[in-house]
């Protein structure tokens, strides 16, 4: 069932992922997973952070996983910290008409007959990802019970297709730029209404919009076109006015307009843009301790990581690499006590980290303790060999 092919990948798009020893760039594997639903193979391709082997991650589902995997990969990698790592499940297409469509209706002319036949085959294509795909993930992947979901275009169709009949089944939902206008957009005034009654339960949503609206016309006139020239704005601004409306309950919910992107250019920053919303609450806000370092640290960072924890449904602990920030801008204001509360914490969450056991070192060395700072640059050490930490050591034992 599981069949691992390595994935190549542009080495100047994803230069600072792991480097093999036959000089390739690998960002994932292609896995195929029979469906019995479907009654076919599908092809996947995964990326797992190469992080401690006791990690767990959100999983982020890409639709059309055949142009949109490499560039979130590309995109999480960059920003991880600000946003958690997670693994990126790109799904790659079959019968892409039918797959991302709620429904058997009757296209506008953008489609093409043959593939209006096609359609309405997106509930069993969800029963797909919850019963067959989504658990072999979990299965295969050190995965968290926090999901994602993203899809462009029908794609897009797809995943609010998900957000409202299947909302429990992802955590977050991003749509790009959505097909609502499926079917005349009768699929989508039937589900609004939902927006009104239905307790969204924490759940997140960021709705992409591209500037798809012909020379000469703006959003007034293009709503009272009856000709339905851009179908996709057509449907979707009354869709996000409809969210402002309705201020849904239980929905943490945001959207833009992208003036200078069309249809097919807004995925790339949508989805950097989407990511950054849903997970606005994630990073901690060193700039306050930095304006006031008299405040609490450890007290901060508890409280907002306990929010974090209870969003994400686990327990989640600050970034190492923030609280070294941290630790080394109070060793900087000399208020010791605080640098070594947070480095010795580090030490603590991510015990295999080479670089938490050389700053707990430098904090040793600047408080004098010495021997101190011999045993956690030879911490270091052990757990990774590093020409910096190694002149430290060094240099103390010369001085002993």
């Amino acid at each position: 069932m599981r069949l691992f092919i390595t994935f190549i990948f542009s080495v100047v798009f994803l230069s600072a992922l792991a480097q093999k020893k036959d000089n390739r760039i690998v960002i994932g594997t292609v896995d195929t997973v029979y469906s019995n639903i479907l009654k076919e193979k599908r092809i996947v391709y995964i990326h797992v952070p190469d992080g401690d082997k006791k990690d767990h991650y959100p999983v982020l589902y890409v639709l059309d996983g055949d142009e949109h995997f490499q560039s979130a990969v590309a995109i999480v990698e960059q920003i991880s910290g600000i946003i958690p790592e997670m693994v990126i499940v790109g799904i790659t297409n079959t019968d892409r008409e039918r797959d991302m469509t709620p429904t058997h209706g009757e296209p506008y002319a953008i489609l093409s007959p043959n593939e209006s036949k096609h359609s309405g085959g997106g509930e069993n294509f969800m029963a797909f990802m919850e019963k067959e795909l989504i658990p072999y993930v979990d299965a295969h992947c050190p995965t968290t019970s926090y999901r994602i979901i993203s899809g462009h275009s029908l794609g897009g169709l797809a995943v609010i297709n998900a957000f409202f009949n299947h909302t429990a089944l992802f955590n977050a939902y991003i749509a790009i730029d959505p097909s609502i206008w499926w079917d005349h957009e009768r699929w989508i005034k039937k589900h609004e209404g939902k927006l009104t009654g239905d307790d969204f339960n924490n759940r997140g949503l960021f709705v992409a919009m591209a500037n798809n609206i012909p020379a000469g016309m703006d959003t007034t006139s293009l709503m009272k076109d009856t000709s339905i020239i851009a179908p996709v704005t057509h449907a979707v601004f009354p869709f996000v006015q409809m969210l402002r409306k309705t201020n849904p309950k239980g929905l943490r919910w945001g959207s833009k307009f992208y003036p200078n992107e069309w249809h097919g250019s807004v995925e790339l920053n949508a989805e950097y843009d989407a990511l950054r919303y849903l997970f606005k609450f994630y990073p901690f806000d060193i700039k306050r301790l930095r304006a006031n370092p008299d405040l609490n640290a450890d007290s901060l960072l508890n409280a907002h990581f306990e929010e974090v924890s209870s969003i994400m449904g686990e327990k989640i602990v600050p970034g190492e690499g923030d609280v070294n920030n941290l630790g080394y801008f109070f060793m900087g204001v000399n208020k010791l006590d605080k640098a070594y509360a947070l480095l010795k914490r580090n030490t603590i969450n991510y015990p295999k980290s080479s670089n938490a056991w050389d700053s707990l070192g430098d904090y040793y060395f600047s408080a004098g303790d010495k021997q101190k700072a011999i045993e956690a640059y030879s911490k270091s050490l052990s757990l990774q060999e590093t020409q910096d930490t190694r002149r430290k050591l060094n240099e103390l034992k010369r001085k002993m």
